[in-house]
């Protein structure tokens, strides 16, 4: 086979990986400097950074070890495995390997070792991780297309991964694990469960709660921080309205051609079924347009006017900056003035605590924080009814207000933490009272649960490799701490609680001949060694790149 391809690339001097590409233009913080040569300068002296003999200073260098790692990864993987930092990772690991073989004195494979390895790749494998021959031909058919890798990029990416094939059964070595290890493993992972799932709903939980003044200010004494209010801008804005561009009706032509592009957009009301209506038969198609004409013709005319706005939102502020208008100047009042646009106040408030009849503000807190002298007015932002415009007036300093000021938040806030206080309190009471009935009788569970009002689901005879649909993920989680006829601690989200019985538990084969033993022992070695395989590459890379931590100009 290998002589195959490499007559194959041959023939084909090009292989196309278009995510390669991308992987090649990421920025690699230590691969690449910031010269814009194919080599790093100081003024008229060439930079060096070397890594194991690889200049990294070097665009060409840099490049071609960045694409080296990114083809090697996606035949490994099948697919674009690697992004940002691990794909950079994954390249200086590569090279430290390459280093290290050459120290150990590693031979080149033969053509015979890179068959073999060819075969195990991922890339040329089908679901059942078999080697497919239709891969295989789709990736040498790939070559005709064109593009960036040429036949010495990968036959040299096959014969450094199989030698780093090779490294790693030395470095990583044998991947020992205890039987302890593979057994937990086993029944982690195939045990046999039947479980019953309770819950909890949050919001209809409703405990009565004592928000007496007392309570309220020593809560705001103990989280007074939470109310601090930072530098915060006082701003106003300019409004363009929606409706003052609301345009003429569509014609029908228009509308037509509207609704025809977007049906799903516009549904059709049923028509009343007659009372001795019979099965009908397979509907005509049927032109619905005019019964939702008026439909269409709204969303056409409101979508205009949102356009509209938009653009007068983006030529104000294109016109600010243009004509270099100060903020709170005369000349920017005339200017607005001018255009019969009306500067709306905003009164000051905390960032996430708009003014209740001006909501929509609170999804622009990042926007009102930028603002300052220096940058006054922002880009559009959509308001309930169109775009906006804010205009910084002055920057107001920090402070902290008095209880009566956030009286109603500290309420809230009070009754919030009360009601979660008591929500876990009430967890903890329904797991001694489902205990004890579930010690009883795996029946009483549920009785009790139902009772308790709480929502109760069953799933019988799965494993955490194949659990059932519909089971909470916290579930799993805590199946793995708990033993057949124990009631779990109950796990609460911010909606939900949920309390696990481990009914049943049925333990897999744990022979040490047996086949999921066998296979699970297989890939924990594997894991063990890859494990100690990257643990000493990345020391090497480490130790190794601070032998050169700022790049020598020569």
């Amino acid at each position: 086979m290998i002589s195959w391809i490499q007559r194959y690339f041959q023939k084909h001097f090009r292989l196309v990986f278009g995510l390669i590409l991308v992987a090649v233009a990421l920025p690699m913080v230590i691969v690449y400097s910031s010269a814009g040569s194919s080599t790093g300068r100081m003024g008229d002296k060439e930079l060096s950074r070397e890594f194991f003999g690889i200049n990294l200073e070097n665009r060409d260098q840099a490049r071609q070890l960045a694409v080296d790692a990114s083809l090697s990864a996606e035949l490994k993987a099948g697919y674009n495995a690697l992004q940002g930092d691990q794909a950079q990772q994954y390249a200086l690991q590569r090279v430290a390997g390459l280093a290290l073989a050459d120290q150990l004195h590693l031979p080149s494979p033969t053509p015979d070792q890179i068959s073999k390895y060819v075969m195990t790749l991922r890339a040329f494998q089908n679901e059942q991780g078999q080697f497919d021959q239709k891969r295989y031909t789709s990736f040498g058919d790939s070559l005709k297309t064109g593009g960036q890798i040429n036949i010495g990029d990968v036959n040299r990416v096959l014969r450094d991964d199989t030698r780093l094939e090779e490294l790693s059964k030395i470095v990583g070595g044998p991947g020992y694990v205890m039987p302890a290890d593979i057994k937990q493993q086993l029944i982690r992972a195939d045990s046999t469960w039947t479980a019953q799932v309770a819950t909890l709903d949050y919001a209809s939980f409703s405990p009565a709660i004592n928000a007496s003044e007392e309570a309220l200010k020593k809560f705001y004494t103990d989280n007074s921080f939470r109310y601090d209010v930072p530098v915060r801008p006082r701003f106003s804005y300019v409004e363009f309205k929606g409706s003052d561009f609301r345009s003429p009706p569509p014609s029908e032509a228009e509308a037509r051609a509207f609704y025809l592009a977007h049906p799903d957009s516009f549904p059709t009301p049923p028509e009343p079924a007659a009372k001795d209506a019979k099965t009908p038969a397979a509907p005509a198609v049927v032109d619905n347009f005019q019964k939702v004409r008026s439909q269409v013709e709204i969303m056409m005319q409101n979508l205009a006017a949102a356009q509209s706005s938009s653009k007068a939102a983006n030529d104000l502020t294109v016109a600010i900056y243009e004509h270099k208008l100060a903020p709170n100047s005369p000349e920017l009042a005339e200017f607005l003035a001018s255009r019969h646009l009306t500067v709306i106040p905003v009164a000051p408030f905390a960032p996430g605590y708009p003014p209740a009849d001006k909501s929509w503000l609170g999804k622009y807190t990042e926007q009102i924080e930028r603002l300052n002298k220096q940058h006054f007015f922002s880009d559009p932002v959509m308001t309930n009814q169109s775009y906006a415009v804010l205009l910084w007036n002055e920057t107001l300093p920090e402070y902290k207000p008095s209880f009566a000021e956030v009286h109603d938040r500290v309420a809230a806030d009070f009754k919030e933490s009360e009601k979660r206080r008591l929500f876990i309190a009430r967890g903890r009471a329904l797991q001694s009272q489902l205990q004890a009935a579930a010690t009883k009788s795996p029946a009483d569970f549920g009785t009790v649960a139902t009772a308790e009002k709480l929502d109760v689901k069953s799933y019988a005879n799965f494993t955490l490799r194949q659990p059932p649909a519909g089971m909470p993920s916290q579930a799993f989680g805590a199946l793995q701490h708990l033993h057949a006829g124990q009631v779990s601690d109950m796990m609460a989200t911010a909606d939900k609680g949920f309390l696990v019985f481990a009914q049943e538990k049925k333990l897999p084969d744990l022979s040490p001949t047996g086949p999921l033993y066998v296979e699970a022992k297989k890939q924990l070695m594997l894991f063990t060694s890859g494990t100690n395989e990257n643990s000493y590459l990345s020391d090497l890379v480490e130790q190794e790149l601070k032998k050169t931590s700022e790049p020598t100009p020569h």
